[in-house]
């Protein structure tokens, strides 16, 4: 053997072969496949969120700074750093227990991210923000985009450091809005969409041939519907208290009515008779029997309340009593107002979380047509004190907390 070929031979170190146990051939396997990344290993597994624990009232909310950081359970879900989100009155009505009993059943039935638990339970139902992580499914949305959307009542809210939430219910921020806005509008906008579209029939019709009586026309619901009926070319009078009258006249109402004003009753007669009366201030169905007398005639008309009993209902008498209960809920007003025989009915309209109502908002926000009506801001630290604003009701637009801010609340100006 040559003095070169020695050399190498010493320097050679034998390769072992490993033993080709069923554990190590699927461990050898495993290794040797190309894996992306978990995309959430980027962030910490902790944020902040605002919770409650059990039902009750402002009590009992607290803050935690240890809340684990949702994970993507779905190839279509988004998870979503959140930038602003807004206090609606489902929050309000949630923290009492509103529509516990028929939440939890949805959350065992779809194994929601907490597995059907109810607490701790945070609120908020809508959100500006960043995609910080996303399933394989997903597409036309990155990480990195900034984002808005709603969360359906059975999942954990927004008024949180990160939200998880379906593809369905997530658009890209308009960019004409800012984060602080875009937090305020999704919520409200669809419930004035799906109750104007579904309970409304106006998917069915077109809106330019309607006059719609807004009641309550000043609050987050209102001031979307007033917006979305002139877009679609509909003729709207509104009713508000003194104060906000400038508000609605600047969104493009045709008449707006002071409800304080001696008068009020009279003005909503002479400019009716109306297709549509939407009930955006909680008067509930009982009020229908005021308002009948100005709806049209023969004309498939409806005094339509957001005020609905449907999920009380249930919480009260469980799913079968309170399933009856509401039927005779919804007939009765129908009855007393005596409004089957002229062709109108009172119905009750509802937030849907469609994912074609999020997209038309947003392509009109997009476009300017439909704007944002702030009142005031909050920091996350002040998330009881913007409950409590709601909770005194006369809202002149929207709530909204911003969530990276940690300061005291501010004034919209």
């Amino acid at each position: 053997m040559s003095s070169m070929a020695l050399s190498c031979f010493l320097k050679f170190k034998p390769f072992k072969i490993p033993s080709l146990s069923a554990n190590n051939v699927f461990s050898f396997g495993i290794q040797s496949l190309s894996m992306p990344p978990d995309p959430q290993k980027q962030f910490d597994s902790k944020m902040c969120a605002w919770q409650i624990h059990s039902y009750g009232d402002l009590g009992e909310l607290r803050m935690s700074d240890c809340v684990r950081v949702p994970k993507l359970l779905s190839p279509d879900d988004i998870l979503i750093e959140v930038f602003a989100a807004s206090v609606n009155p489902i929050d309000i009505a949630m923290m009492g227990g509103y529509g516990s009993s028929l939440l939890n059943a949805i959350r065992r039935a779809k194994n929601c991210e907490f597995s059907g638990i109810e607490f701790p339970l945070s609120l908020g139902r809508d959100f500006s923000g960043i995609v910080v992580a996303k399933g394989y499914q997903v597409s036309g949305i990155n990480v990195g985009d900034e984002v808005w959307g709603v969360v359906p009542p059975h999942s954990q809210g927004s008024h949180a450091g990160k939200v998880l939430v379906n593809k369905s219910l997530v658009q890209l921020k308009p960019k004409i809005l800012t984060r602080i806005e875009a937090g305020s509008m999704p919520y409200t906008a669809m419930t004035a969409w799906s109750s104007l579209k579904i309970t409304g029939d106006l998917m069915l019709t077109s809106a330019k041939t309607k006059k719609v009586l807004v009641l309550g026309s000043s609050g987050g619901v209102g001031t979307m519907a007033v917006q979305l009926l002139k877009i679609w070319g509909a003729q709207v009078i509104a009713t508000c208290r003194t104060d906000a009258t400038s508000l609605i006249e600047s969104l493009g109402a045709d008449g707006v009515i002071d409800y304080t004003h001696p008068d009020a009753w009279k003005m909503i007669k002479e400019l009716g008779k109306y297709d549509i009366i939407l009930d955006a201030a909680g008067l509930g169905s009982e009020k229908g029997t005021e308002y009948a007398q100005y709806l049209k005639d023969l004309e498939f008309s409806k005094y339509i309340t957001l005020k609905s009993p449907l999920l009380h209902n249930v919480d009260q008498y469980g799913f079968v009593g309170g399933m009856i209960k509401n039927l005779v809920d919804i007939i009765v007003p129908n009855i007393k107002t005596n409004t089957i025989s002229t062709g109108s009915t009172v119905r009750w309209g509802f937030f849907i979380p469609l994912a074609e109502a999020l997209h038309e908002i947003s392509h009109l926000a997009e476009d300017g047509r439909l704007t944002p009506c702030v009142e005031k801001i909050y920091g996350f630290n002040d998330v009881p004190a913007a409950f409590e604003r709601v909770m005194c009701g006369h809202l002149r637009g929207k709530i909204v907390i911003d969530v990276q801010n940690k300061l005291v609340s501010t004034k919209k100006d």
